[in-house]
């Protein structure tokens, strides 16, 4: 019995390991299906690309072509909000820009920016006209040259001499373009006055020497910074807007002096996305899809100081003909010249035509693009255009017409272009959403007689290779010309795809059901049905868009309806024993209601830590008020009682010959944490102590956690020699503690009392369930409370809630692998906890058959952590034009696919644990 009970072991094993891989292989084909990359055309526009000809009439594009000014200066500020210019802070931080704007010097735009709200993209619009893929909020890590053509390029080509100076992802962008410049790093969001001062410094020798150049960029950094670490209501906001606008001033002089001088120049201020109230950005809210551009230099034609809106894609083509440059051939965007310069209507109506016959060689590939109200509204305005040319007088009634339709053609024209840029690569999501769903069927079931699985197999094997080919075959046979092909990758992907449909159906046939009707008690029946039943309602809420931006709530709601349920259990039995004398069970189930109604009040109290989601997120919250309190009092006082927390209760569940050594480690590294968060100014600082920026602390920090590490080690030694069962516990307690050392150390100081917290509600939750004999559903309940600490933290489906600053704590460079690491440990903490303590917990519960309890909980935790991912990605897939896709829906999905990924990577290390465990036991013969 125990071999046959330990081949099943080991089968269980080879099935989670068999998952574990292929489940988030299987994510990661579906999101390359989901979020392919945009194949811009690579064409660069040429002078012949400049019409000569509107219809059989001639025009004179030596008048109507030509550049209006000799010295552009583009000034990009990192995350500048709409209402950092229009509302109360603008004209009390930035005194000359509202000067400037209110008597009608600067000319003020409303720019629309889409999502995702992040630095790289944001440049590819304004310097090429172009979309950019979702997949660029990945890839702004790691930005790539642009080969494409871009306005930047365009200026190159036809002499003109640029400089730059700022975010280096402008440098990577278009590495071979600038003739000077000096790079900033963009990722080290601590630094709010090095990466601005960088700028700043150039401009005194860059305004004097005004033969040098002819375009000059810059891109300040530091508000970005600040709004992610202390949001947008920060007192350090104010104080960097005055310094933006100081900068402004000084340049707005010299361009005012050039003009004068006929030395005719524009000074273009612009913000590259905004920023959420929470300070990050990446989303689609108002806050951060609205941003101003200031145009100082021009007439400005706006009438009674009222904002034009246009989009961020509009830059571009502005700018290419301010400059008498080529626009940009992939460029989508409309030129808003008319609200900058009073232009001759001969001038207006050309650059109009050349805008609108550019972007439709783009629209006339669309198909049906005959059928489209834009084309019928381009050939009027194209008519009507030539009939004004060939007439003698030039009659002014028709130039409005003229004018109108071709702006109704060209906003046409480009909205149908946006809709139709992204195009799904529907076989590969298929395939993904087919091999998620069979190993989802694979962890369901169970095993079942050996004849009978056989004939399954074959079975399987047939039918799914049918339909996999079927499906393929309705899609011109695409699968199966790949067999016929000389590509060695090629062939070796089929076959892989092949070896696992195999495997797949294999495993499926190998399994039996759960027959619902052979369950009679009534734990059975909550622990397999209630819980399912509720992730399985959750995953299909998120078919909702308001659902995924609020799917806090959904948690809130089930947790709470959870503990209620449990208060009546507990509350009823009391009554019960009530009626007889006093007794032990009056005592525990009172003692239980206590704990539940103080449960109650702690969650009431945490989920108003960090106010998330998207309808209430404003709200004011606990962080906003600590963080308001100039005397830091507040503050200082959540760290320390989480700190005290964290050490008081390593200091319970320490091993007795190590409790003093333990603790000295942990007040250290308590200590570490202070200081780190006292040099961000969030606490109260010790006097005396020297001002450093929170390095080297930091660097300590790592040191007495690898020293720690080595204390483990060689508590394994001895436990290796003397006690070889407590090797799996050890390492268990090991893994704990340094994951709550680590994200102690990560999160912001209000966040670190939630760690203490999350180890209390589990062990309080757990001794309940134990009680009421329902611990079958552990897993559930440790994964919920994984995903209330996530949203307790402030996270959400949102990109603008992770907190970037957590990824260059104590580094001084950016280097992409550690920085990403740290910004995952931060922001799914919680999650992995609740794991790790699931399965502490149920190792020093169960000390003797911790493999069977170990791969049955890792089995039936990724199991419905599958669930949810399963279904949304048919969901998304159904609803992949749907009005929210990339603003609610694509967000979440990433989420999901990391959550799943991180999840299946941590299960995998503890069944490297477990199976290093049972080769420890194992016998020598």
């Amino acid at each position: 019995m125990t071999r046959m009970k330990e081949r099943e072991m080991d089968k269980n094993i080879i099935i989670l390991f068999y998952i574990l891989f292929i489940g988030p292989l299987s994510m990661a084909l579906f999101l390359y299906g989901f979020f392919p990359l945009i194949n811009y055309d690579n064409t660069i526009a040429t002078e012949n690309d400049i019409p000569k000809f509107i219809e059989n009439v001639r025009v004179k594009i030596d008048t109507l072509y030509q550049p209006m000014v000799k010295k552009l200066i583009i000034m990009v500020i990192d995350a500048l909000r709409w209402d950092f210019i229009t509302g109360s802070i603008g004209k009390v931080a930035m005194p000359v820009t509202s000067s400037l704007i209110a008597n009608a010097s600067a000319c003020l735009f409303q720019a629309k920016v889409q999502p995702p709200t992040v630095t790289m993209p944001r440049i590819k619009a304004i310097t090429a006209g172009i979309i950019p893929s979702f997949i660029d909020v990945a890839l702004n890590f790691g930005s790539k040259s642009i080969i494409g053509d871009s306005v930047l390029l365009q200026a190159k080509r036809h002499g003109y001499k640029l400089v730059f100076y700022g975010d280096d992802t402008w440098l990577t962008l278009f590495p071979s373009i600038f003739d000077r410049y000096d790079g900033t790093t963009s990722f080290i969001v601590t630094d709010f006055n090095e990466v601005d001062n960088n700028v700043t410094r150039h401009l005194h020798r860059e305004l004097h020497n005004t033969n040098d150049w002819s375009i000059m960029s810059l891109h300040y950094l530091g508000l970005d910074h600040i709004g992610h670490i202390h949001g947008p209501f920060s007192p350090l906001i104010k104080t960097k807007l005055k310094e933006m606008d100081n900068v402004i001033a000084k340049i707005q002089s010299k361009v005012q002096e050039w003009n004068q001088n006929n030395d005719s120049s524009l000074f273009i201020i612009c913000g590259d996305h905004g920023m959420k109230d929470s300070g990050g950005h990446g989303g689609s809210t108002i806050s951060e899809t609205t941003v101003p551009l200031i145009a100082i230099g021009g007439e400005c034609m706006q009438n009674d100081n009222h904002f034009k809106e246009i989009a961020q894609i509009d830059i571009a083509s502005t700018l290419s003909i301010i400059l008498g440059v080529p626009i940009p051939f992939s460029n989508l965007g409309t030129v808003f010249l008319d609200s900058l310069y009073k232009l001759p209507i001969s001038k207006t109506l050309f650059i109009l035509y050349y805008n609108a016959k550019q972007v439709f060689n783009h629209f006339q590939q669309l198909t049906d693009y005959k059928s489209e109200y834009a084309y019928q509204k381009y050939l009027e305005a194209v008519k009507l255009h030539n009939a004004w040319l060939t007439t003698k007088d030039h009659p002014n009634d028709m130039t409005d017409d003229i004018v109108l339709s071709y702006k109704i053609a060209l906003k046409g024209m480009k909205e149908a272009l946006i809709n139709n840029l992204i195009k799904y690569d529907f076989h590969i999501i298929t395939v993904a959403i087919f091999f998620l769903c069979h190993i989802f069927c694979i962890l369901m079931g169970e095993k079942s007689h050996t004849l009978v699985a056989f004939k399954n197999t074959i079975l399987l094997i047939i039918l799914n290779t049918s339909l996999w080919i079927s499906i393929n075959f309705i899609w011109e046979c695409e699968s199966i010309s790949l067999l016929y092909t000389r590509n060695l990758i090629t062939i070796a992907i089929v076959l892989f795809i092949i070896t696992v449909l195999i495997t797949n159906c294999y495993l499926l046939a190998n399994i039996s059901y759960f027959n619902p009707f052979t369950v009679k008690k009534i734990e059975n029946l909550v622990g397999r049905w209630l819980f399912p039943f509720s992730v399985f309602v959750h995953a299909i809420s998120l078919s909702g868009s308001s659902f995924v931006e609020e799917e806090h709530q959904t948690w809130y709601f089930y947790w709470v309806t959870f503990l209620v349920l449990l208060l009546y259990n507990a509350a009823t039995k009391l009554c019960l024993h009530l009626r007889f004398y006093r007794n032990y069970k009056q005592y525990l189930y009172a003692q239980t209601c206590i704990k539940l109604l103080l449960l109650l009040i702690g969650h009431r109290i945490l989920r108003k830590i960090n106010s998330t989601g998207d309808k209430y997120a404003h709200l004011p919250d606990i962080a906003g008020f600590l963080m308001e309190q100039e005397s830091m009092l507040g503050m200082t006082i959540v760290l320390i009682t989480a700190l005290i927390l964290l050490i008081w209760l390593d200091f319970m569940h320490e091993d007795k010959k190590y409790k003093q050594l333990s603790l000295i480690f942990n007040i250290v590294i308590s200590v570490c944490i202070y200081l780190r968060h006292m040099h961000n100014n969030n606490v109260i600082k010790i006097p005396f102590y020297p001002q450093f920026r929170g390095i080297y602390e930091v660097q300590i920090f790592w040191v007495l956690l690898a020293i720690n590490s080595l204390n483990y080690i060689y508590r394994l030694a001895l436990v290796i020699k003397y006690n070889k069962t407590a090797f799996l516990k050890i390492m268990l307690s090991c893994f704990v503690r340094i994951w709550i050392m680590i994200t102690a150390m990560l999160h912001q100081p209000h966040n670190v009392i939630l760690l203490p917290l999350q180890i209390i509600f589990s062990s309080v939750i757990r001794t309940i369930i134990k009680d009421n004999n329902t611990e079958q559903v552990n897993p559930f309940v440790y994964a919920w409370i994984g995903n209330l600490y996530y949203f307790y933290q402030g996270n959400s489906n949102s990109l603008a809630t992770i907190d970037v600053a957590a990824g260059y704590v104590g580094i001084q460079s950016y280097i992409p692998f550690v920085n990403g690491l740290l910004l995952l440990i931060n922001t799914y903490s919680a999650p992995i906890l609740a794991y790790l303590l699931l399965i502490y917990h149920a190792v020093l519960q169960n000390p003797y058959d911790t493999h069977d309890i170990i791969t049955e909980i890792s089995k039936r935790y990724i199991k419905w952590r599958l669930l949810p991912v399963v279904i949304y990605t048919i969901i998304i897939s159904i609803q992949r034009h749907h009005l929210f896709i990339w603003s609610v829906f694509s967000p979440k999905l990433l989420y999901e696919a990391v959550h799943f990924t991180i999840i299946c990577f941590v299960i995998l290390v503890i069944l490297f644990l477990v199976i290093l465990q049972k080769t420890i036991n194992k016998p020598k013969y």
